[in-house]
C-alpha cells in the first residue's frame, strides 16, 4: 500500500514538470508566432512603389499593376517581393514593365522570367526628372533619433545619424544606396524609409526644414 502511494506520489511529481515544461515550450511558441521569429520588416505599399516608378520617366506616364508574382534573391541571401507594373506613355502605349522591390524601394526595368535590369535602361527613364528630387534636411525618427541629410553634386548625398553611423550614399530618383551597399533609403514626400542595419525605420522631415 505504502508502495502504491509513493509511486502515486513520484508519477504526480514528473507530471508536474512535464507540465511546466510544456507551458514553457508554449509560451516560447506564442512569443516566437508574434514576433515571427524574425525583425519585422516594414514593406512599400502599391502606391509608394507605383510612385517610384513614375518620379522618374519623362512625359506622362501611367503604371498599372499586374497580377505577375515576384520574388527574386537580393545579395544578402533573402528573398525579396516585388510589384510589377506594365507601364506606358502619354497616349497609352504600353513601353515596359517595371519592378519595385517591396523591401528597398527601387525600382528595375522588368524584362520578364525574373530578369531585372537597371532602371537607367528602361525606354523613358529621365536622368533630369530622377535628379530633381531635394534630399536635404533633418528626418525625425519614430524612437526619437534623428538623420540629417546632405545634397552634395548630382546623384549623391551625405547622411548622418544620431548614433554616430554617416556616410554617402548615391540616388536614383527616389532611392538611395549607401557606398558600402548596408544602407537602402527611400524618399518620398518628406517620409524617408531606411532599410538595413540598426538605423532601420521611417524618419520624417523636420517641419522647418
Amino acid at each position: 500500500m505504502e508502495r502504491t502511494i509513493a509511486l502515486a506520489a513520484l508519477c504526480a511529481v514528473l507530471l508536474s514538470g512535464c507540465t511546466e515544461q510544456m507551458d514553457a515550450a508554449q509560451k516560447q511558441a506564442v512569443q516566437q508566432d508574434q514576433t515571427g521569429g524574425v525583425e519585422e520588416t516594414r514593406l512599400l505599399s502599391e502606391a509608394q512603389a507605383q510612385k517610384q516608378v513614375l518620379a522618374p520617366l519623362s512625359g506622362t506616364c501611367s503604371a498599372v499593376l499586374t497580377e505577375e508574382i515576384l520574388s527574386v534573391c537580393a545579395a544578402d541571401g533573402a528573398e525579396h517581393a516585388y510589384f510589377v507594373f506594365e507601364v506606358s506613355g502619354a497616349e497609352g502605349t504600353p513601353v515596359g514593365k517595371a519592378a519595385v522591390d517591396r523591401t528597398t524601394g527601387e525600382a528595375y526595368y522588368y524584362l520578364g522570367d525574373g530578369v531585372l535590369e537597371d532602371y537607367t535602361a528602361f525606354p523613358l527613364y529621365d536622368a533630369a526628372a530622377s535628379d530633381r528630387q531635394s534630399w536635404a534636411g533633418v528626418y525625425l525618427g519614430e524612437n526619437g533619433s534623428t538623420l540629417t541629410v546632405g545634397q552634395q553634386e548630382e546623384g549623391s548625398i551625405t547622411y548622418a545619424f544620431s548614433d554616430g553611423t554617416q556616410g554617402e550614399a548615391a540616388t536614383d530618383g527616389g532611392t538611395a544606396v549607401s557606398a558600402d551597399g548596408t544602407l537602402h533609403f527611400l524618399l518620398e514626400q518628406g517620409i524617408m524609409t531606411v532599410a538595413g542595419g540598426e538605423q532601420a525605420g521611417v524618419y520624417r522631415l523636420r517641419p522647418e526644414d
